[in-house]
């Protein structure tokens, strides 16, 4: 079982992975929201979203999927709405 330390060094390796898509720009977004705005990175609490997953590809799943809520509603919220609805338990 993962630790949820585990879990971010996981997340944040994964959202950090480019793929040379439109996807890539979602990600930074997602990284620099989580982990610069909001400073999540040093507040393991904050990171509540990932108890329920785990494994390594339950957390990628997690991250696509916060990409593609992005990107078929970006055009009707704010970005920061959209992760903090996909990550909230």
């Amino acid at each position: 079982m993962l630790t949820i330390e585990e879990k971010i060094r996981l997340f944040e390796s994964f959202i950090n992975i480019k793929n040379g898509s439109y996807s890539d720009n979602i990600k930074d977004d997602i990284y620099e929201y989580l982990f610069l705005i909001k400073g999540i990175s040093s507040d393991t609490n904050n990171f509540n979203f990932l108890n329920p997953l785990n494994s390594k590809n339950e957390i990628e799943k997690k991250i696509d999927m916060i990409v593609s809520k992005i990107i078929m509603h970006e055009h009707h919220a704010g970005i920061e709405d959209i992760i903090e609805d996909a990550i909230s338990i």
